[in-house]
């Protein structure tokens, strides 16, 4: 028997070429997000979960593309900050940090965080167009081995 694959918001939050990443007491490090509560769409996941981690309240949310993971589809967001904005680990979370997105692969990070990442990073070198809105989403069915 086959699991279901969990629906995730995941939130890319940038200060200059760093990506901000939390983990909770003694995990890997991985990007802020959750699983959707009864009713409550994706954007509004990644708006809730990003403020319950780290305190952060974004200015803008936007939709980047879906990632399928070994067990996980994360519909990956961006938010935008104000200037001066710092996370406070909150709830779950214990840790939070800013790291340069080149050096993502080389943390302990999560599988997904690790691809998502490197997806950003493609993008941002001129690889790939990402979409900006769900109706010109993709999903990048990226299986990143362990």
């Amino acid at each position: 028997m086959r699991d279901t694959v969990k629906q995730r918001a995941t939130v890319v939050c940038q200060l200059g070429r760093r990506i901000l990443l939390v983990s909770r007491e003694g995990t890997r490090w991985s990007l802020p997000g959750g699983k959707p509560e009864a009713g409550e769409d994706l954007r509004e996941t990644a708006l809730r979960e990003l403020m319950e981690e780290t305190r952060l309240r974004a200015m803008d949310m936007r939709y980047l593309f879906g990632f399928t993971g070994i067990h996980t589809c994360h519909h990956v967001f961006v938010a935008t900050l104000a200037d001066g904005d710092q996370p406070m680990p909150s709830n779950e979370i214990t840790r939070c940090t800013w790291a340069k997105a080149t050096e993502v692969g080389a943390l302990p990070v999560s599988t997904s965080t690790k691809g998502i990442v490197e997806v950003l990073t493609m993008a941002s070198n001129g690889a790939s167009r990402l979409p900006i809105d769900y109706d010109q989403a993709v999903d990048i069915g990226a299986h990143v081995s362990r």
